[in-house]
């Protein structure tokens, strides 16, 4: 293959040079296909080329200004077999949100069958159009026309100035080697199980990939000054001052609570890895030390899925799943936040009740919601230590003593021995599903645990 990129004058000398260069080499292998490509951009131009003609068709052209490819496949940053292909029409600022929507969906829908797809439709702030022709996944998307600094009308009017932004840093002298370390971090990511801004994965999205790279110059580099990163961490490309003419001591938005925050070029008050969750930041930190440490191709092929397998081949705890029946039609940016409230909720209540778990996790797949968990113990002895007041609350303790038989004296505070209301967790969750406890539950709109099934399994993405 040519142009696989040499990475010898970027890596320290703390590490091994020739295995680094070895296996990013071997992996570039692996994900780039330029005939694959070629033909992708061709198809690509093919389906711009359709649509324009069925706009002139109908007279669309205005309020119609462009029809533009925007995404990975637009900048070669897509890995091999990635066949999305995302196409934005672009609409004048002042455009009936309606119309704008009819043009894109019924002169979609005409390109899509004439090129021997079958399509449908999906929404965000607006409708837009999804299809399937051959191998190529289309989404084809209306959006406004936004010139730098405009106000945002749609979300989805951000990514074309996204594309446009990543596009001029690509073109720079050192577009080939910056282009393949994006692919590699990408496939790192895969590989790792961080990939994907959905609520699902909470991971690093595309385009947080991208201005990572440009960032810090390099795979490598990134991996490297990662290991200095911390807990909200703070990146402001050098690009955003000049952009907005901001002064070096501007002080931008403090967003709290993130634990990386990279500045959107495009909106200096948005924080590209806003869905990037906490244990997945702190993953990639992990395994970038550990790959950088021992270079290996395993940590790009499936090796979250090998590590819960290791894991996994061990003794274990008492486990428990609860399926509740997933409706259709929710999408998993809903269904996950609302397993992930569930779960912590019933959390809650099994403190309460003194039963711990080593671990807990949700999945979903089309038909079902699964909540596990795997308990140190399922089964409590029948008395359980009730804390009550301390001593010095006056009337507080002795309404508590004289509401309780076998009390006692546990540092300042008045306990009782009790009767323990669940002594398996199995009874706790019966009440659980029978609803007898949903005053103490807050239970989301779409996973609901009532009547859901209890199994002595822990089911996740990858089973045991």
């Amino acid at each position: 293959m040519s142009n696989i990129r040499r990475l010898d004058n970027v890596i320290n000398n703390n590490y091994n040079d020739n295995k680094l260069n070895a296996v990013l080499n071997e992996v570039l292998q692996d994900i780039i296909d330029y005939k694959d490509g070629q033909e992708l951009n061709g198809f690509s131009k093919k389906l711009i080329n359709e649509l324009f003609g069925q706009l002139k068709k109908r007279n669309f052209i205005p309020p119609v200004i462009d029809i533009i490819q925007v995404g990975s496949t637009a900048r070669n940053t897509h890995l091999k077999n990635d066949y999305d292909i995302d196409i934005f029409v672009r609409f004048e600022k002042g455009t009936d949100k309606e119309l704008l929507k009819n043009i894109v969906l019924e002169c979609g829908k005409t390109v899509i069958q004439k090129l021997g797809g079958k399509c449908w439709v999906e929404y965000a702030e607006h409708p837009y159009l999804s299809a399937k022709v051959d191998k190529y996944d289309i989404d084809i998307v209306p959006c406004y026309k936004l010139e730098w600094g405009d106000k945002i009308i749609s979300a989805v009017d951000r990514t074309p100035l996204h594309n446009e932004f990543l596009i001029n840093k690509l073109k720079t002298k050192y577009n080939i080697e910056l282009i393949q370390d994006i692919k590699l971090l990408k496939k790192f990511l895969k590989g790792i199980g961080v990939y994907g801004s959905d609520l699902k994965t909470k991971g690093f999205s595309g385009y947080l990939c991208e201005l990572l790279i440009i960032y810090y110059g390099g795979f490598i580099n990134l991996l490297k000054e990662s290991q200095k990163w911390k807990l909200g961490q703070k990146i402001i490309l050098p690009d955003i001052y000049k952009l907005y003419n901001l002064k070096d001591d501007y002080e931008f938005i403090d967003i709290p609570n993130q634990p990386l925050i990279v500045y959107d070029p495009t909106d200096i008050n948005r924080n590209v890895a806003a869905a990037l969750g906490n244990e997945n930041f702190c993953k990639f930190l992990y395994y970038s030390n550990l790959f950088l440490k021992n270079p290996s191709k395993d940590y790009f092929y499936d090796y979250d899925a090998k590590v819960a397998k290791n894991i996994n081949n061990r003794d274990m705890g008492e486990l428990l799943t609860l399926v509740i029946n997933r409706p259709k039609n929710i999408v998993e940016d809903v269904i996950y936040p609302q397993m992930e409230k569930l779960q912590n909720s019933i959390n809650v209540i099994l403190k309460e009740h003194d039963f711990k778990y080593i671990r807990y996790g949700n999945y979903a797949d089309e038909n079902y919601c699964y909540l596990s968990w795997e308990f140190t113990v399922y089964m409590l002895p029948n008395v359980h230590v009730k804390v009550g007041p301390p001593v010095y609350y006056g009337n507080r303790a002795y309404q508590f003593a004289e509401k309780y038989d076998k009390c006692f004296i546990d540092g300042c505070n008045v306990c009782a021995f009790v009767e323990r209301k669940y002594k398996t967790v199995y009874e706790l969750f019966e009440d659980i599903t029978s609803n007898k406890l949903n005053n103490k539950i807050a239970t989301p709109k779409y996973v609901v645990p009532e009547n859901a099934k209890i199994l002595n399994i822990f089911k996740e993405k990858y089973e045991n």
